[in-house]
């Protein structure tokens, strides 16, 4: 092969080229800093995180709710990936857990969900993230699946909402009342949880057990169908999952709101357990395509 002056060239230009680029894609796949915020909640002072879209303002926003006791930061990293595709996203530690106070129980987590509602349509929060306050959407995993479902039903502006392996309380409590085992597994970790009482502050297990068989109806999605099944809602689960299995939390669901007529409602099972691990760009594609419909 004959090597020309201009060949030469044009080979010296190609790599310059590539290495000035490099930076610039450097730059386009470094995680965006989210805004720490604080919001109140039943007196609580709630600590959470706000991820801001780029571009014309407003933008719709969505709730990102972690699993109990949740964690620091994004989900699956969906608020990283939602500010790319022109979505604003909160996530937050529920009421008791992690950086936020009070005490945790599924009463002051729906709490949580009412108020973080509110903060979003806050003139401070219009002005600070340009939210769009018509448009706001809740996406939940596990327990945080059930408290998007219910906690939806607050404020008609949130239409859109997505349970992944979304936990149903009632269910949990018919589990306690049938299987010793259960009982004592769940209660082991409901105590285990409050041991450290920088990830969780509560009644702990028994107690916790005492309560939500008291008032479980509250909790109890089925019941909530008929209201539900005007929402437009995704049921994501896994064939593997054994802590939230699909044949008693999310196909039961699924039935009732076919039953109350629902119009806009989708269920995806994924080849996967409760992590999701295997299919997460799966998934996070699935989430941001059915957003964006």
């Amino acid at each position: 092969m004959k090597i020309t002056k201009n060949s030469t060239f044009k080979g010296i230009l190609l790599v310059v080229l590539i290495f000035t680029q490099i930076p610039f894609i450097l730059a386009q796949n470094k995680p965006i800093d989210p805004t720490e915020i604080t919001f109140a909640s039943n007196g609580d002072k709630i600590h959470g995180w706000f991820y801001k879209a780029k571009g014309k303002e407003p933008f719709p926003t969505v709730i990102l709710l972690h699993g109990y006791p949740g964690g620091d930061g994004d989900l699956f990293k969906l608020g990283q990936t939602l500010i790319k595709e022109g979505f604003n996203a909160i996530t937050f530690n529920y009421s008791g857990t992690w950086q936020s106070e009070g005490m945790y129980l599924p009463e002051t987590s729906l709490k949580n969900v009412e108020t973080a509602i509110d903060f979003i349509k806050s003139a401070q929060s219009i002005k600070s993230f340009g939210t769009d306050t018509s448009k706001i959407s809740i996406i939940g995993y596990s327990y945080g699946g059930g408290m998007a479902l219910l906690g939806s039903l607050f404020d008609r502006s949130v239409q859109k909402v997505i349970s992944i392996a979304g936990g149903d309380l009632s269910v949990v409590a018919r589990m306690i009342e049938e299987s010793p085992d259960y009982r004592k597994f769940h209660q082991n970790y409901l105590d285990e949880c409050i041991a450290d009482p920088a990830m969780s502050r509560g009644l702990g297990g028994k107690a916790s057990h005492e309560w939500l068989l008291k008032n479980r109806d509250d909790y109890d999605l089925k019941k909530h169908a008929d209201k539900l099944a005007q929402k437009d809602i995704l049921l994501l689960g896994g064939w593997f999952d054994q802590a939230i299995k699909i044949e008693d939390h999310i196909l039961p669901l699924f039935r009732s709101l076919q039953n109350h007529k629902a119009a806009n409602l989708e269920i995806y099972i994924f080849k996967t357990d409760h992590s999701f691990k295997n299919v997460r760009e799966d998934l996070i594609s699935k989430i941001i395509s059915w957003l964006k419909m």
